[in-house]
């Protein structure tokens, strides 16, 4: 199974940056980073929000995604996923720096920073190529369409039960009760869909995961299915809110439908080359810890 691109960056003389949002503590960091940057005579561009934060001047995130060979995020697992969803459109790499605690996807330790840019020149690390889910929303006077990284969760605006109903192949398979439901990319199967009891999936693997959330039913269990189904999702009830890797929205009302699909456009992210998915979650969740 393909686990990277073999693509590897061509040029590096020109680096965008993310920050987390609402971190402008992050500013001392940031600009020792610059700063190593220009020793190496490398062009450093900062998002506009992140630089605001700050209080110092940036570019437009669709510009420096222009000019930029790659782009760099530094917070969290979710201030990577925003960037790569913003950014997708530019197929250009992005490598995450992990300045929170859990850190599935954004393997590169703060301290690390430096050394990344120098495994860049050295070919030292890997592409990796993260399946994208497409939305496609069919709602009243209204069609959206939409990328998700991680998962699309469906429930009620005010917490009550929902219900959902799902089809593949034009067959209504299923008809969720409950609380919601989690529709996961199989890079999203470590987060809310672990958390929820669903499966942890190969993140390389190309599946879309259906995880309920507290089903009125004790036959309701998670359910992984290929991508190339035909597959659709309609609710039954108002008020009800689509969610966007826990980042975007949009409602749902009666007989609104959504189809997903795999997207044309994998998601490019930076790893170091010798990232091992088993040893991650083994150390992130874990596993083989002797009993105290």
């Amino acid at each position: 199974m393909q686990m990277n691109s073999n693509e590897k960056i061509e040029r590096l003389e020109t680096v965008g940056v993310v920050l987390r949002p609402d971190s402008p503590q992050l500013k001392d960091y940031f600009l020792k980073f610059k700063a190593f940057l220009d020793s190496k005579k490398i062009t450093t561009l900062l998002d506009k929000r992140s630089a605001k934060m700050i209080g110092t001047s940036g570019v437009d995130f669709y510009e420096m995604c222009k000019r930029s060979d790659i782009l760099i995020s530094i917070g969290g697992d979710g201030t990577l996923i925003s960037a790569t969803r913003r950014s997708i459109d530019y197929q250009i790499p992005i490598l995450g720096v992990n300045m929170g605690k859990l850190g599935f996807l954004t393997d590169y330790r703060a301290d690390e920073i430096n050394d990344a840019i120098e495994s860049i020149f050295r070919g030292d690390y890997r592409i990796d190529l993260r399946m994208v889910m497409d939305i496609e929303a069919m709602l009243s006077g209204y069609k959206g369409e939409f990328r998700v990284i991680n998962d699309l969760v469906i429930r009620h605006k005010k917490a009550k039960m929902v219900h959902i109903r799902l089809y593949i192949d034009g067959v209504l398979v299923n008809k969720y009760y409950g609380d919601g439901l989690i529709i996961s990319t199989p890079t999203g199967a470590t987060g809310y869909n672990l958390s929820a009891g669903g499966p942890i999936v190969f993140p390389y693997a190309k599946n879309f995961i259906f995880t309920p959330i507290c089903p009125h039913s004790l036959t309701q269990r998670p359910l992984v299915l290929p991508v190339n189904f035909d597959i659709r999702l309609s609710v039954d009830d108002d008020d009800c809110m689509a969610l966007l890797d826990g980042q975007d929205s949009f409602t749902l009302n009666s007989h609104d439908e959504v189809r997903i699909s795999m997207s044309q456009s994998g998601a490019k992210m930076v790893h170091h080359a010798d990232r091992n998915f088993f040893a991650v979650i083994s150390e992130k969740l874990g596993w083989g810890n002797k009993v105290q």
